[in-house]
């Protein structure tokens, strides 16, 4: 496979749709069966998307340095290329939508910015299967080698800081995108998530006279205790392993594979937005009798551990259920 031609894409329309048209015709299928043969496998396997989660999303640094000593990593990257890439990108609907644009400048910034994000898929498609070599069958690349600084720099976050504020496209802001910096917003979404649906914003403490954040895995320890009584429209177990990993990128710039940050957005849908009912409270719902022995079970850890402290609630705003 040529790898150079397949990660060859300029910043033009109609380069970036004979690239998606090349992708859903032939390449994709041309990537994976490299793939495959090169991971010694029969086929692509059959993971449903929380296995995909659970096998390509460490909860730790360590779990980290574990799961890219083991095979099952890179197969289950290899299912989440091919889910982002059909539900995001190769579906007649999105290609459509690029073949009718009409770019309004020979930079156009929508042209621009997927000329960008399909550049950088590719390429760490490529590096998918360098890893692969280094780190299962310890071999050197076998054919073009490619390098990644595999943590965020502080620069180029500040350079982006901007784009969060004035938009994109204004007169005091670059254009360049950042997308590892989702990763921390996800972090945030997650957090934000938890705490409102319980009304659990904190604690006060009546010595300092002062408000104190109570730790998520505090938080997280209290809800497993009741997990079989509450209705997640993900498993617990995967808020708890996002939480975990996007806190490896906030707390060390440590980079991931870009369709994984793609993955987790499209996964987490239903947790956040709601359900198809349409509600937003629908990602978590729960009884009552539930969220009072939670947050009894917070006051009694407090208790013991911070006498001098009590809980900061309000109205929760998961679906109480009659």
């Amino acid at each position: 496979m040529n790898f150079n031609s397949f990660i060859e894409i300029k910043r033009t329309k109609d380069s970036v749709l004979d690239k998606l048209k090349y992708l859903k015709n032939t390449g994709l299928t041309e990537y994976l069966t490299y793939s495959i043969n090169l991971f010694g496998l029969r086929k692509l396997p059959n993971k449903a998307n929380d296995q995909i989660l659970q096998q390509i999303i460490p909860n730790s640094p360590n779990d980290l340095n574990k799961k890219i000593k083991h095979p099952e990593f890179y197969k289950a990257h290899l299912c989440c290329i091919k889910y982002v890439l059909e539900e995001m990108f190769l579906h007649d609907g999105f290609i459509n939508n690029i073949e009718k644009y009409k770019p309004e400048s020979d930079r156009d910034m929508l042209i621009y910015n997927y000329y960008n994000l399909l550049r950088e898929l590719l390429f760490d498609m490529v590096l998918l299967l360098q890893d692969y070599e280094r780190e299962i069958k310890n071999l050197s690349p076998s054919n073009f080698p490619l390098f990644q600084n595999p943590f965020q720099s502080d620069f180029t976050v500040y350079q982006f800081l901007p784009q969060t504020i004035f938009g994109q496209v204004s007169f005091h802001s670059f254009i360049e995108r950042e997308p590892f910096v989702s990763i921390a917003l996800i972090r945030q979404v997650v957090e934000l998530k938890i705490r409102c649906a319980f009304g659990i914003y904190g604690i006060y403490d009546k010595a300092k006279d002062s408000f104190e954040p109570l730790s998520m895995s505090r938080i997280f320890d209290e809800i497993k205790l009741h997990k079989n009584d509450i209705d997640f429209a993900i498993p617990l177990e995967n808020i708890i392993r996002i939480n975990g990993w996007s806190n490896i990128f906030l707390h060390s710039g440590k980079k991931d594979y870009l369709w994984t940050t793609i993955f987790v957005y499209r996964y987490m849908h239903e947790l956040i937005k709601g359900r198809k009912d349409m509600y937003t409270q629908s990602g978590i719902k729960l009884r009552q009798e539930t969220l009072d022995n939670i947050i009894a079970g917070l006051d009694t850890w407090l208790k013991t551990n911070k006498p001098d402290s009590e809980l900061i609630k309000s109205a929760p705003e998961a679906l109480i259920m009659t």
